[in-house]
């Protein structure tokens, strides 16, 4: 209950008692060693501490969910990644958020995550155009595009090619 009413909150801007409500449920999960429900409202908690421009203390939290490795999951780590190179970007170090970003988007196409998956290549197109990287834009937008475009998605002619990342890195690279 504390972590939907969290959840919630966060979503109508509430965030002093989105963080009050996350941390009890962060606490709650913790002490009965529910590490992957732990990770992910970890995740959400982080997210509001990095709205309330708390981003040392987001960064944090992300960082030692990371060190943790691969235990808690592809969807957690990418979205840990996404919200590093969010708080990178706002800080104004663009060469970090790709980074972080480009991380995000390996383990996001592992997933199936398919929202969380174009949330981002929106993020990563946007940062790759804002620095003068168009080509690599495009294949960003296009990257998560493709994902949300699966077959039986659309009603006309041949199922919407596979999508590829191998563009988007060819594009990073140069």
């Amino acid at each position: 209950c504390h972590w939907m009413r969290g959840y919630v909150q966060a979503q109508n801007g509430e965030l002093d008692a989105a963080e009050r409500q996350l941390r009890t449920a962060r606490d709650m999960l913790a002490a009965k060693r529910a590490a992957l429900y732990t990770a992910q409202v970890e995740v959400e908690l982080a997210d509001v501490l990095r709205r309330l421009g708390r981003h040392d203390e987001a960064a944090g939290l992300l960082s030692a969910l990371l060190e943790l490795g691969d235990r808690h999951g592809a969807v957690h780590a990418g979205g840990a990644h996404r919200l590093l190179g969010m708080i990178a970007e706002e800080q104004g170090d663009t060469e970090s958020a790709e980074e972080h970003y480009v991380l995000s988007l390996g383990l996001l196409e592992r997933s199936g995550a398919t929202g969380d998956l174009a949330d981002l290549c929106r993020l990563l197109g946007d940062l790759l155009r804002r620095t003068g990287r168009t080509e690599a834009a495009l294949d960003a937008y296009r990257t998560g595009l493709g994902h949300r475009a699966a077959p039986g998605t659309t009603t006309l002619g041949p199922a919407p090619a596979t999508p590829s990342f191998a563009g988007v890195s060819k594009r990073l690279e140069s």
